[in-house]
């Protein structure tokens, strides 16, 4: 007679739980990454919206006094705010309580943005709703200062503007426009206005050769890394270049918070993109410009080609020949984050 075998239960129930349960597990983790994936979006949304409201509320300038002006520097803050979205939902645009969002710092040149998915706009969950996590919060903030005189010539672009007169100067106020950049046809000898750096080893244009076509359109886009001295000589930059020239402009309107074009500096609510700081020199003179001081300028409007490819700005302010800057010194301000 065979022993009997022993008798084993069937097993095949038990792994279809243990299936079941692997899968619910996985969709879980799938749920709450894509849940997790949309406040780390909804994060870098909002970081984008409190940078610009910062620079849009630190241009609220008074050149006059080297104050930030409150009221309008929340009424920039606020629109351009406004101008960018973060999810709750979807997305929607980012609104600021100016009370409570915005503050500004008159002696630190400083404004401080904060923009929230907080309680009254949180953002919604989706798949993560079924464990009780209906919503989740998030907030970034900015601050932008302005500097005055010393770092301005850290921002310069390379053109040369001479006022049309010596016994003038620029003027400021939407009444007038100058042209700061030649178009093709109108220019002297060759030259329209352009001119080169030294090489300089700092900033987006870093080891770019002094000479050719990308290098002035990257400084015209980004900014000069170094620093240029009153009574330095300038040589100028042969051809109209209209190509890198519009190139530049369409890329500073493209990164500007205010795009619309024609409009006056006292109207901008922009994010500072479109101010170009400027070498202020003397008449070109053996090859070269001699700086004899820095200026602010705003552009009016992307240049067109060819012989339309002049740059037309606002004139905003200027340091005083000899150095200057301080309240009531006839300063350049540039505009950077620092938080």
């Amino acid at each position: 007679m065979k022993p009997r075998l022993p008798r084993h239960r069937d097993q095949r129930g038990v792994v279809i739980l243990w299936m079941a349960f692997l899968i619910l597990t996985l969709l879980g983790c799938v749920a709450l990454g894509v849940d997790v994936a949309k406040l780390m979006a909804t994060r870098s949304q909002l970081q984008n919206a409190a940078d610009a409201a910062a620079l849009a509320g630190a241009s609220a300038l008074d050149p006059a006094t080297y104050t930030i002006q409150p009221g309008l520097a929340k009424q920039r803050a606020f629109y351009t705010a406004g101008q960018n979205k973060a999810y709750e939902m979807v997305t929607t645009p980012v609104q600021l309580d100016t009370a409570n969002d915005v503050f500004v710092d008159n002696v630190a040149h400083t404004v401080r943005v904060i923009v929230r998915r907080e309680a009254g706009a949180p953002i919604i969950s989706h798949f993560a709703q079924v464990v009780g996590w209906t919503s989740m919060q998030a907030r970034a903030e900015a601050t932008a200062r302005v500097d005055s005189a010393g770092s301005v010539c850290r921002n310069l672009v390379p053109l040369a503007v001479e006022p049309e007169d010596e016994d003038d100067d620029f003027v400021a106020g939407c009444a007038y426009t100058y042209r700061i950049k030649e178009g093709g046809g109108s220019g002297f000898q060759g030259k329209y206005g352009a001119v080169e750096f030294p090489l300089c080893p700092d900033g987006p244009c870093a080891g770019m050769s002094p000479t050719g076509a990308n290098t002035l359109r990257c400084l015209l886009e980004n900014g000069y890394g170094c620093c240029v001295q009153e009574l330095a000589c300038l040589p100028a930059k042969s051809g109209n270049n209209s190509g890198p020239v519009k190139q530049a402009i369409e890329a500073r309107f493209a990164r500007d918070t205010d795009q619309r074009p024609d409009i006056c500096y006292e109207q901008y609510t922009g994010n500072g993109a479109r101010v170009l700081y400027v070498p202020i020199t003397s008449e070109i003179e053996d090859g070269c410009y001699t700086v004899q001081r820095f200026g602010a300028f705003f552009v009016k409007r992307i240049p067109g080609n060819g012989n339309q490819n002049f740059i037309t700005a606002e004139f905003i302010n200027a340091t005083a020949p000899g150095g200057g800057g301080g309240p009531g010194g006839g300063s350049v301000f540039a505009l950077r984050l620092i938080k």
